[in-house]
C-alpha cells in the first residue's frame, strides 16, 4: 500500500501555479487534502485544475464528519495562530499515519513535535529529480519559476539546487 501524503494548501496552490501538479502524482504516495483545505483556500483556478486528477481518482479530498470537525477544531485550542485547515492537515496527517506537505514554518514545527513526518516543496522537487520523473533541467525551469512566485523560499537551498540542476 502506497504511503499517504497530505498536501497543504501551500503546496497545492505552489504546484498548481508553477503548472508541476500532476507531475507530483507520479511520484509513489497516494496524495490528498482536506475538504477544509480544498474548499476554502484555493481560488477557482486551482480547483478546476485539481478537479480532473480527483475525477480520474489520482488525487483524492479527505471528507471531514461533523465529529472530526469538533476534534479539529478542539485541538485549534492548543495553538491559535494555526487555522482551522492547518489543523485538519495535522488531524488527519496523525490520524494516518500520514506524511504532510507543508511549507508553513509554525505548522512543521508543530507537526513534527507530534512525531509528524514533515516535507516541503523542494523535497518534492529532489524526488521527481531523482526517480527521473523530472529531467534536471526541467526541475531548473520549474525551480526558478516557483522563486519568481513563492518569495518565503528557502534561497541558500533553492541556490544549491539550480547550480546542480541548471548547469548546461
Amino acid at each position: 500500500m502506497r504511503k499517504i501524503a497530505i498536501q497543504d494548501a501551500n503546496i497545492l496552490i505552489d504546484l498548481v501555479n508553477i503548472g508541476m501538479f500532476s507531475h507530483c502524482l507520479a511520484l509513489e504516495y497516494e496524495f490528498s487534502t482536506t475538504q477544509l483545505i480544498f474548499e476554502s483556500e484555493l481560488n477557482e483556478t486551482q480547483t478546476k485544475a485539481i478537479q480532473a486528477h480527483i475525477n480520474s481518482e489520482k488525487f483524492t479530498i479527505i471528507e471531514i464528519s461533523a465529529e472530526e470537525l469538533a476534534e479539529i477544531q478542539l485541538a485549534g485550542l492548543q495553538d491559535k495562530r494555526l487555522s482551522e485547515q492547518d489543523w485538519s492537515a495535522i488531524y488527519y496527517a496523525g490520524k494516518k499515519n500520514a506524511l504532510l506537505l507543508s511549507g508553513d514554518k509554525h505548522l512543521r514545527r508543530l507537526s513534527e513535535s507530534k512525531g509528524i513526518e514533515v516535507r516541503g516543496i523542494l523535497w518534492l522537487f529532489d524526488q521527481l529529480v531523482e526517480t527521473t520523473l523530472l529531467s534536471e533541467k526541467e526541475a531548473c525551469v520549474f525551480l526558478r519559476e516557483l522563486m519568481k512566485q513563492n518569495r518565503w523560499l528557502p534561497v541558500n537551498e533553492c541556490q544549491k539546487r539550480i547550480e546542480s540542476w541548471c548547469r548546461q
